[in-house]
C-alpha cells in the first residue's frame, strides 16, 4: 500500500478544516489513488466513488457528522466517506474477510449511522431520524446522500412526501451524474440560488407578506404573490418537482469544484425544513478511464492504477448469468412474444445483450422490483411471455407484488429468474440471496427450481417457457442459480418433468436392514459438490443415493416415498438459509407423509453472514466438499446428529 502523507495522517474529520485549498486538492487526489489502489487488487465499487470524493471534503468540512448525521444511498457511493473516518489505514482490507465492509457499517465507525446495501431507502430512514431529534428536541442535522438512480425507486419519494409533509430538518444532497436532472439554465440559476438562499432575501419575503396580511383583501393578495413566485421559479428551476414536494430547492453546483460545493452546503447548512441540494457529479470524476467507460469501470477488479490497463486473466468458465443471457436470446429469436424485465440490473443478469439486440423486448424499469412484478403481469394478461431478471436479494423487495399480480392471478406463467442465489461473497450481508425459497414456498401456484449446470438452467428456461403456454401453466416459475462459473461435470442430461428429481447415484441394496443407508437431496449448487463428495467415498458409497432435486416446489414426494423403503436417512444440503428452506420442505414432506426415516439438514445457519470469499463463507456453513463428505460419513456410521466444527468467519 503505497504511502500518502496527508491520508494517512488523517486522525478525524475536524482536521480536515484547517487544510488549505492546495492541501485539500492533494488530499483528494490521494483519495482517488487509494481507491483505485484497493479495488484494483480487491475489487469494489469504484466509478461511483471517483465521483463524491470532493462532495464529501465539503460534506465533512461543514458539518460535524459525530453529532450530525449522514446516510448513503447507496452505499457504494461512500469510499471517500469511509476514507475521512478513520479507516483510510485498513482500507485495503476493503469487502475481505475480516476487513470493512464495502457498505457503510455501524459496526465499524460512528460516522456510520446504519447498513445500507439496497437502494432508495435512505430517504425514508434520514425522515426517521430527523424526526426522532425533534421529538427530543434534539438540534442536529440529518444528511442524505442520494444518487440520482435512487430517485428511480418509489420509496424514495415515499420519503421525499412524508418529509415535505412533517417539514422535517432534512438535507438532502442530490448526487446527479447525469441520470435523472436536465442541467441548469445558464448563470442566471445560480445567482437566483445565491439570492434565495441569502438571509436578506428571506427576510425581505417576510416582511413582504408580513404587510400584504394587513391591508384590504391581503390574503389575495399574499396567495397572487406566492404563485407569481412559483411560476417565475418554475420556469428557471429544473427542481421544481421537489419545491412541489415540500422541499426548498437549491442548485445545481459543479460537485467536483471543492470550493463551489463547500460554498453551496454552507449555504443550505443552517435552513430549517426540508432542503435539496442539487450537485452534479460525474462517475469516475478525476480519472479518466473510468470517466470514459464508467459502466466497465462500476466494480473492477485487477487494472493498472495509472494506466486503467486490465491486466491479462486465466480463461475462466462460462457462468449461470451468461448461460442465462444465452438461451434469452435464442428462445427470443424462436418466438417473439417473450420478452425481458429487469430493475436496473441490465449488465449483472445478463441482459445487455439482448437489449442490444431486441431493444424493444427489454424493459429496464429502475430500481423498482414492485413496480416489475405488475408490469409483467400486464404483459401476461395481455398474451406477452415475460422473463423477469433480479438478483435474489433485490427480488425479495417485490414479496408482495409477487402474491397479488403473480399468485392471485393463478395461471399467468411469469417466469422469475434469481440470479446470485445464495451466498455472494465479498458484498455480504445486504447481498446475499439466501432466503427466495423460505419467502416464496408459502405461494400457492409457485414452481420453484435450481439446476445443478448450465445445460440444466438453459433445459429449465425452455421447460418453463413450453409449460406456461399449455393449459397446465401456473402463476410464476421461479428458477434460481448462483454467482458463480458453471461445473465442470460429464453427467448425462435427463428431461425436466414438473416436480421431478433426477438420481444421479444409486446405493446398493443388499438386505432389508435400511438404518445406515442415506439419501443425499442437494438442490442448485451443492449438487455438484455432493457428487464429488460421494465420488471419494470409495467402498462406503455402496449405502448411498443422491438425488438431484431439481424442484423444491413441488418436491418429488413419490421417489421420497421409494426410496425411503430402502434407505433410513436423509440429508439434505442448500445455498440457502435453513429456516424454512429446502431441507424444512424435505422434513415437512417426511413427516406429512410418516415415511419414518431421519432427516439431516446442511445450509447457511439462521445468522447474518459476514463478507469474505464465497468459498469461504461455503466452508464455514459445511457446503464444501471436505464438509459434505465429513457429514456423509457421520450419517453412515450412524453419529449424523453430532455437530461437525467449522471454523467460523470473523
Amino acid at each position: 500500500m503505497k504511502s500518502l502523507p496527508l491520508l494517512d495522517g488523517l486522525i478525524s474529520p475536524a482536521d480536515l478544516r484547517r487544510f488549505t485549498a492546495a492541501e485539500l486538492k492533494q488530499l483528494a487526489e490521494e483519495m482517488r489513488y487509494r481507491i483505485k489502489e484497493t479495488t484494483s487488487k480487491h475489487g469494489g465499487h469504484l466509478s461511483s466513488n471517483l465521483g463524491t470524493i470532493e462532495l464529501t471534503l465539503a460534506l465533512h468540512r461543514v458539518f460535524d457528522f459525530s453529532s450530525d448525521r449522514i446516510l448513503w444511498d447507496v452505499g457504494h457511493q461512500a469510499y471517500p466517506h469511509k476514507l475521512l473516518t478513520g479507516r483510510a489505514k485498513i482500507f485495503h482490507t476493503n469487502r475481505q474477510e475480516g476487513g470493512i465492509s464495502g457498505f457503510p457499517d455501524p459496526k465499524e465507525s460512528i460516522y456510520d449511522l446504519a447498513k445500507v446495501g439496497h437502494s432508495s431507502t435512505a430517504i425514508s430512514t434520514g425522515v426517521g431520524v430527523s424526526e426522532g431529534y425533534r421529538q427530543q428536541k434534539q438540534r442536529r442535522r440529518t444528511v442524505v446522500v442520494v444518487g440520482d438512480g435512487a430517485l428511480t425507486g418509489g420509496m424514495s419519494f415515499e420519503g421525499l412526501i412524508n418529509a415535505g409533509q412533517l417539514k422535517s430538518d432534512l438535507l438532502v444532497v442530490l448526487n446527479d451524474n447525469g441520470n435523472f436532472i436536465d442541467a441548469p439554465v445558464g448563470s442566471l440559476h445560480h445567482h437566483l440560488d445565491r439570492i434565495r438562499s441569502g438571509k436578506l432575501f428571506q427576510n425581505m419575503r417576510d416582511r413582504f407578506v408580513k404587510t400584504l396580511k394587513r391591508i384590504p383583501r391581503g390574503k389575495g393578495l399574499e396567495r397572487f404573490a406566492q404563485h407569481l413566485e412559483l411560476a417565475a421559479h418554475k420556469l428557471i428551476s429544473p427542481g421544481y418537482i421537489f419545491e412541489d414536494l415540500g422541499f426548498s430547492y437549491y442548485g445545481p453546483v459543479d460537485g467536483h469544484d471543492l470550493a463551489a460545493t463547500e460554498e453551496a452546503v454552507r449555504r443550505v447548512a443552517d435552513l430549517r425544513g426540508p432542503v435539496l441540494l442539487h450537485v452534479h457529479t460525474k462517475k469516475g470524476g478525476g480519472w479518466e478511464p473510468s470517466q470514459a467507460d464508467p459502466l466497465t469501470f462500476h466494480g473492477p477488479k485487477g487494472f493498472d492504477v495509472d494506466t486503467g490497463y486490465f491486466h491479462p486473466k486465466a480463461k475462466s468458465r462460462r457462468t449461470y448469468s451468461q448461460v442465462f443471457a444465452d438461451t434469452m436470446l435464442a428462445m427470443a429469436e424462436e418466438d417473439p412474444r417473450l420478452v425481458t424485465i429487469t430493475a436496473a440490473m441490465p449488465s449483472g443478469t445478463g441482459l445487455r445483450a439482448f437489449a442490444q439486440k431486441y431493444p424493444d423486448r427489454m424493459y429496464d424499469v429502475g430500481i423498482c422490483e414492485q413496480h416489475s412484478f405488475g408490469f409483467a403481469e400486464g404483459l401476461a394478461i395481455s398474451g406477452m411471455l415475460p422473463v423477469v431478471g433480479h438478483y435474489s436479494t433485490f427480488a425479495q423487495r417485490g414479496f408482495d407484488q409477487i402474491f397479488q399480480e403473480l399468485v392471485v392471478q393463478r395461471n399467468l406463467g411469469i417466469v422469475v429468474t434469481l440470479d446470485r442465489a445464495g451466498l455472494v461473497g465479498e458484498d455480504g450481508e445486504t447481498h446475499h440471496g439466501l432466503y427466495d425459497i423460505a419467502w416464496s414456498r408459502c405461494f400457492p401456484g409457485l414452481a420453484l427450481l435450481a439446476p445443478k449446470d448450465g445445460n440444466e438452467l438453459a433445459s429449465m428456461l425452455r421447460w418453463c417457457h413450453a409449460h406456461r403456454q399449455t393449459k397446465e401453466r401456473l402463476a410464476g416459475y421461479l428458477i434460481r442459480y448462483p454467482k458463480d462459473e458453471i461445473p465442470d461435470v460429464a453427467w448425462g442430461a435427463k428431461d425436466i418433468e414438473l416436480g421431478r428429481a433426477e438420481v444421479l447415484h444409486h446405493a446398493v441394496v443388499k438386505n432389508a436392514d435400511r438404518s445406515r443407508r442415506l439419501m443425499v437431496w442437494a438442490y442448485g449448487t451443492p449438487v455438484k459438490t455432493a457428487f464429488e463428495a460421494v465420488a471419494e467415498l470409495g467402498v462406503e458409497a455402496e449405502n448411498v443415493t443422491l438425488v438431484n432435486a431439481r424442484f423444491a416446489k413441488p418436491i418429488d414426494v413419490a421417489l421420497l416415498t421409494e426410496l425411503s423403503a430402502t434407505h433410513g436417512q436423509v440429508l439434505t444440503l442448500e445455498d440457502h438459509a435453513l429456516p424454512g428452506g429446502f431441507g424444512s420442505i424435505v422434513a415437512e414432506a417426511v413427516t406429512d407423509h410418516d415415511l419414518g426415516v431421519l432427516v439431516r439438514r446442511v445450509g447457511v445457519r439462521d445468522e447474518l453472514v459476514p463478507h469474505a470469499s464465497r468459498d469461504r463463507q461455503l466452508a464455514d456453513h459445511g457446503l464444501d466438499k471436505a464438509s459434505i463428505l465429513a457429514r456423509i460419513r457421520q450419517c453412515l456410521a450412524g453419529h449424523g446428529h453430532e455437530p461437525i466444527q467449522f471454523s467460523r468467519i470473523g
